[in-house]
């Protein structure tokens, strides 16, 4: 291990003037260039997604440079297994061996990339901003124009408070800026919790416009291939069938996913994690 000065980034969640870290290069001297890593915001809440280890980086400290989504492995330093000293080489290696192990899984949730265009972003980003601080100065990029127009007259603690009361009913409105939706707060369904199916389905029974804002709100955030469910009895029979294995994501799409690999295994999303979603011998 080696004492390197702490990045930038990683301030303020990391104090310290320097921060440990293991070289995997030869020539720990030269500038070499830099590989990608990941922002890791929203990741606890996807089963199919582990962090192995970051890096140096000009993100967060939190942000990966080794991980993998369902079977796929992202393996973010830039240099060649001949330009990498035993460590780095046997951390490839490692890396690869482990990621051979995961036959089954796959990618559960949609993540738009953000080079094809415009996308949601994680409500994490606000977490940090209005959450914590109730600083709205770097938060208004991120929101609607009618919700920077709603918070700009509060002060700190309101604008937490507020938070606190909007985050399970904030969506990408149509421009993709975060708002709350009118329709999951209105029937007092956030969209993040498992509550969300039980009042959406309630309201569905209850017909006229209760109804229809709840097969509105079903259509939007329940997984994609149960789009075509009409009735609260089949909703109702979907929704016992897959309740263990639902999570949301906010990673882009806004949406609930069934985790398929932990229904065939009869194993609740939340306990199938890392090494336990790998095939097994």
């Amino acid at each position: 291990m080696v004492e390197r000065p702490t990045p930038g980034a990683f301030r303020p969640a990391v104090k310290t003037a320097t921060v440990p870290m293991f070289p995997l290069v030869r020539d720990q001297a030269r500038r070499w260039s830099p590989g990608w890593c990941t922002y890791t915001d929203g990741f606890d809440e996807n089963p199919d997604i582990e962090v192995f280890c970051g890096g140096e980086n000009e993100k967060s400290a939190r942000a990966a440079a080794c991980w993998r989504q369902g079977n796929l492995l992202h393996f973010g330093f830039q240099q060649s297994p001949a330009e990498m000293n035993e460590a780095g080489q046997r951390l490839l290696l490692n890396c690869i061996a482990y990621i051979s192990r995961f036959t089954e899984d796959r990618p559960i949730a949609l993540t738009p990339s953000v080079f094809a265009g415009p996308v949601g972003l994680p409500r994490a980003y606000l977490d940090r901003r209005l959450g914590e601080s109730g600083d709205m100065t770097d938060a208004t990029w991120l929101l609607s124009h009618p919700t920077i127009e709603r918070l700009k007259n509060k002060n700190r603690d309101e604008v937490k408070k507020w938070y606190l009361e909007a985050r399970g009913f904030l969506h990408p409105g149509p421009e993709l800026s975060l708002e709350v939706d009118e329709d999951a707060r209105t029937l007092g369904a956030p969209i993040d919790r498992l509550e969300f199916f039980h009042k959406a389905i309630a309201a569905l029974r209850s017909g006229d416009n209760p109804a229809n804002r709840a097969a509105r709100l079903l259509a939007r955030y329940a997984p994609m291939d149960a789009g075509k469910i009409e009735s609260a009895a089949v909703w109702d029979q979907w929704f016992t069938e897959n309740r263990p294995y639902l999570f949301f994501s906010d990673q882009g799409d806004y949406r609930w996913y069934v985790d398929l690999l932990a229904k065939r295994r009869g194993v609740p999303c939340g306990e199938l994690r890392g090494t336990a979603r790998s095939s097994r011998p």
